[in-house]
C-alpha cells in the first residue's frame, strides 16, 4: 500500500526530535505532519513546514479553520493540506475553486459527504468508514500511518 507514515509536530519539533535531527533520521520521501500546537489553539509551525518541504512531499495536517489557513499551508510547500470538518468553517466550494490541494479526514460522514459533493477528491478515513464512502481517493488512517484504500 501506498503509505505515508504519521509524525506529531509540537512546539517546533517532529516526534519530539529537532528539525535536523529528523531528517537526519527519517529516510521517506512523503510524510504526513500532524501539527498538534493548533488543535490546542496555537499557531501552526511554519518553520517546521518550509525547513521540511525541500526535502520531503509533505501532507500538512494542522487544524485550518478557513481557506486562508489552507493556503498559507500550501504556500509554505506542502503538496497537501488536510483539513477536517469540525474545525473548517469557510464554504468548500470556495477552497475547492482554489486548490484541489486539499484532502478531508473525518469521522463523521456528514462532513465528508459534503467535501466530496462540493468536488473534493481524496478522503482521509477511518477504516469502519472506508466502504460507505466514495471518493476518487479513499485513505485509511492508523495509529501511525495514513495508507491508499486499495479495496
Amino acid at each position: 500500500m501506498d503509505c505515508l507514515r504519521i509524525h506529531l509536530v509540537r512546539k517546533k519539533k517532529i516526534d519530539g526530535m529537532r528539525i535536523d535531527e529528523f531528517v537526519e533520521n527519517c529516510d521517506e520521501s512523503k510524510i504526513y505532519l500532524l501539527d498538534m500546537d493548533p488543535y490546542f489553539g496555537k499557531e501552526m509551525n511554519f518553520k517546521v513546514y518550509r525547513e521540511l518541504s525541500g526535502i520531503y512531499n509533505i501532507w500538512i495536517d494542522a487544524a485550518p479553520r478557513n481557506v486562508e489557513d489552507v493556503m498559507d499551508i500550501l504556500v509554505s510547500d506542502a503538496d497537501f493540506a488536510v483539513i477536517t470538518g469540525v474545525y473548517f468553517r469557510d464554504p468548500l466550494e470556495e477552497l475547492l475553486e482554489i486548490t484541489e490541494n486539499v484532502a478531508m479526514r473525518s469521522i463523521f460522514k456528514k462532513y465528508v459527504d459534503e467535501f466530496i459533493n462540493a468536488g473534493g477528491k481524496i478522503v482521509i478515513l477511518p477504516r469502519n468508514m472506508i466502504k460507505q464512502v466514495e471518493a476518487e481517493s479513499r485513505y485509511v488512517i492508523g495509529t501511525r500511518e495514513v495508507c491508499l484504500w486499495k479495496g
